[in-house]
């Protein structure tokens, strides 16, 4: 018969024999059967169906989909269908640039830890929404947030590539700071791409003209000793007055030496 065999036709367009009888099964491909010999063959009708198939896939669209394309869609079905598909991708595109931002913002921050470390600087912290998610810290377990707050971490963390880090240090007495809170932030300008307002359970935080610098804490339980004896002892020992509280970013977790570090950036609000 003229046709090829599913061996020759699996083999010209690098497809399985599986995945060629599966196009069968959906009706995309109608072999004729030699009674003699058993043998299917594909004649150039089916190879019309079978391009048509893998040109539909190549763009993304669904078996289901192509199925329907192939035997039922008019001029217009298929325009629609062309029309979800392109939306799709652009949606997909522009979370990717999205990614793409914060993996090379990532980057960029290990890059320069060790560089920035012990480092000084004169920086405007950055514009931030807080929400706490460990609170009341003056050792590692702190107190777990429940209600709203939890909600709001439950919320944001759906989204956890834009999510930082964050901790903030509130003075108990005037500079006087000996607990902390951990919790999540996001931008403003973060908040508003994904269609979010500033929930009642978090804190906005401006910002504010700061000394900029990062530092490295241990193992668990070594968060307060290190940003005091690295950060703000020194900066009181400049002659600052921190003027409001000190919020930092975790940047990194690693293991050097055979111990756990942990890589961190803060803004320290001074007059």
């Amino acid at each position: 018969m003229d046709g090829y065999k599913i061996g020759e036709l699996s083999y010209i367009f690098g497809l399985s024999n599986d995945a060629i009888r599966y196009y069968e099964s959906r009706g995309i491909l109608t072999p004729k059967r030699n009674e003699e010999s058993g043998y299917r063959y594909y004649d150039s009708w089916d190879i019309n169906f079978l391009l048509d198939c893998l040109w539909y896939r190549s763009f993304g669209f669904t078996v289901s989909e192509i199925e329907q394309m192939i035997h039922t869609d008019d001029l217009q079905d298929i325009e629609q269908r062309c029309r979800r598909r392109e939306n799709r991708l652009i949606k997909s595109i522009n979370e990717q640039q999205r990614l793409l931002k914060q993996v090379s913002r990532m980057h960029r921050s290990v890059s320069e830890a060790k560089v920035r470390l012990g480092q000084f600087s004169l920086e405007d912290s950055p514009e931030m929404v807080w929400q706490c998610q460990r609170s009341q810290i003056t050792v590692e377990e702190g107190e777990l947030v429940r209600g709203q707050g939890a909600e709001t971490v439950r919320q944001w963390a759906k989204h956890m590539e834009l999510i930082s880090h964050t901790f903030i240090m509130p003075p108990k007495n005037e500079q006087v700071f000996n607990e902390y809170s951990w919790g999540f932030s996001l931008t403003p300008e973060q908040l508003s791409q994904l269609h979010m307002d500033i929930p009642d359970s978090a804190v906005y935080i401006p910002s504010y003209r700061s000394i900029h610098t990062v530092f490295v804490a241990g193992d668990e339980g070594s968060f307060m000793s290190c940003i005091h004896e690295q950060v703000i002892d020194p900066i009181k020992t400049m002659g600052h007055r921190i003027t409001n509280p000190p919020i930092g970013n975790l940047i990194v977790r690693v293991h050097e030496n055979g111990e756990m570090r942990r890589y961190i950036e803060v803004w320290v609000p001074i007059e």
